[in-house]
């Protein structure tokens, strides 16, 4: 039995009184995501016949675990076909969908985010725990704002990594470490083929840091030698009483290093998602050790299930600091 033959779509009606198995009336399917998307997407196109109701429920599942749930978002239609394209959206779109003011006094964002999912009526799952506790005020923000901001501030204490995402229905946040998921590619096995890319066209190779009177008053150079490696590209930026110029000048230069983008395309494999880690071998490219994946996509076309990952060696995380630290 060919590996997509367990890949199955039901749909509901919007009222939820009709529901269809509509795998045999599609042409192709992707199922995809992003660490900076904290939605999963399902599109889809098929026959004018399968039911795909705007605002109606779909499930994607392999065997009986479901690997996605959510709501139909778009739907298209060409005269010239017959048929019609679908997107859907997991539950992490109201996520984002949502907003809210907030104050959060000396709370972990585990303890934020089940008060903010029981408020939404959102189910949760597992949330990983931090310890840290934390102030800030939103005003207003989304919830994925809140969410993430607070997993964010907590990862500067803890040094890891968290990625929000539904499993069905229900909420979870997990750290990103390697696991009994983490899956081994290797050429003639799964995986198809790697490309690997290298770019310094956003390179910065140093900060400097300005006064309110445009004085500069401190330098932070790359740790890694860029800026003899490849000449200065400075970025200026202001002092502030609210934010550490140190702490700014790291993030900048950690986020616009050398920019290494490796794609690698598998054998289909629904273990190979956001946030999971493999291990690749591939000598031709270079490519081995140990990577992240930064967005999957999960691709049948004429029963052909193949998965596109880009990876990347560093251990990665949505950063976001919506809202303000308290001043009373």
């Amino acid at each position: 039995m060919a590996y997509d033959d367990l890949l199955k779509i039901r749909t509901w009606s919007r009222d939820g009184t009709k529901t269809s198995h509509i795998t045999e009336l599609l042409q192709s399917k992707t199922w995809s995501g992003s660490y900076q998307d904290c939605a999963r997407k399902l599109t889809y196109t098929a026959l004018p016949e399968a039911l795909s109701e705007l605002g109606g429920r779909v499930r994607l599942y392999h065997e009986a675990d479901i690997l996605f749930s959510g709501s139909v978002f778009a739907r298209q239609r060409n005269s010239l076909e017959d048929i019609f394209s679908v997107t859907a959206y997991d539950r992490g779109i109201y996520l984002k969908k949502n907003e809210t003011y907030r104050k959060v006094r000396s709370q972990t964002p585990e303890a934020v985010t089940a008060q903010l999912c029981a408020e939404f009526g959102i189910r949760t799952g597992t949330l990983a725990a931090t310890g840290v506790k934390l102030s800030r005020n939103f005003l207003p923000a989304t919830l994925y704002q809140v969410i993430q901001t607070m997993y964010t501030l907590a990862s500067e204490q803890t040094g890891k990594q968290y990625q929000i995402r539904f499993r069905a229905d229900t909420l979870e946040v997990v750290e990103k470490a390697r696991g009994p998921e983490t899956l081994r590619l290797l050429p003639g096995s799964n995986l198809l083929s790697c490309q690997s890319s290298e770019s310094i066209e956003n390179l910065v190779t140093s900060v400097a840091v300005y006064d309110q009177e445009y004085r500069r008053i401190a330098t932070y150079d790359s740790t890694e030698g860029l800026r003899a490696l490849y000449g200065l590209m400075q970025q200026a930026i202001r002092a502030s009483d609210k934010e550490d110029p140190a702490k700014s000048a790291r993030q900048i230069l950690e986020e616009n290093g050398v920019k290494t983008t490796i794609t690698a395309k598998c054998l289909g494999n629904t273990k190979l998602i956001t946030g999971n880690a493999v291990v690749v071998h591939e000598p031709v490219t270079g490519t081995d050790g140990l990577f992240w994946i930064l967005s999957d996509s999960h691709t049948t076309v004429s029963g052909v299930y193949q998965t596109t990952v880009t990876l990347d060696f560093r251990n990665l995380m949505d950063k976001q600091e919506a809202g303000s630290v308290p001043t009373e």
